[in-house]
C-alpha cells in the first residue's frame, strides 16, 4: 500500500513540475549548445533584388542586397553536407576542405529560389574561402518596371564570428 501511496505522490508531484514550464526548462540547451567552437556556420542570403554590380565581383554584394535580402543561417556537420529550405528558397550542398588552401573550401551546390512570379535555379561548384560572401545564382528578367532581379549568395563563418 505504502509503494502504491508513493507512486501517487511521485506521480503528482512530476505533473505539478509539468504545469510550471519555466522550472521543467530550465537548464536547458540554447540552439548554440549544439555547436562547437570548430563548428562553422554557412549563412545565405537572397532576395528579390541585384546581389552584385554587372561589372563587379561575384564577392562583392551590394549593400542594398545586404540590407534587403533574408539570411537562412545553417550550422555544418563534420562530414560537410547539408540541406537547408524556406518557402522561398531550397539548397543542398557539399563542403570539402582544401587541404593546400586552409580556409578555402570547394562548395558543390543545388539550389531553387522562387518569389513572386520568378524562379531560378542553379548547381555547380565554386571555390569559398572562409568569410567572403559569393554570389551563386539568381535570374534577371525585363518587366513594365524594368528588370527585376532575384539572387542567392553564401559565406562561410565560423562560430565565434557570428
Amino acid at each position: 500500500m505504502q509503494r502504491i501511496a508513493s507512486s501517487v505522490v511521485s506521480l503528482l508531484g512530476l505533473t505539478a513540475l509539468g504545469l510550471v514550464p519555466g522550472f521543467t526548462h530550465a537548464g536547458g540547451p540554447t540552439p548554440e549548445h549544439f555547436l562547437n567552437s570548430s563548428s562553422m556556420i554557412l549563412e545565405i542570403r537572397y532576395c528579390e533584388c541585384q546581389a552584385t554590380e554587372p561589372d563587379g565581383s561575384p564577392s562583392e554584394l551590394r549593400p542594398e542586397f545586404l540590407e534587403r535580402s533574408h539570411l537562412l543561417r545553417v550550422g555544418l556537420a563534420d562530414e560537410g553536407r547539408g540541406y537547408a529550405s524556406s518557402p522561398e528558397l531550397t539548397i543542398g550542398f557539399k563542403l570539402t576542405p582544401l587541404p593546400e588552401s586552409p580556409g578555402a573550401f570547394d562548395f558543390s551546390f543545388a539550389g531553387r529560389y522562387a518569389s513572386g512570379n520568378q524562379s531560378s535555379t542553379g548547381s555547380g561548384e565554386v571555390l569559398l574561402s572562409a568569410d567572403q560572401w559569393i554570389n551563386l545564382f539568381g535570374s534577371n528578367r525585363e518587366g513594365g518596371d524594368g528588370t527585376q532581379f532575384s539572387d542567392v549568395a553564401v559565406r562561410l563563418i565560423e562560430v565565434g564570428d557570428s
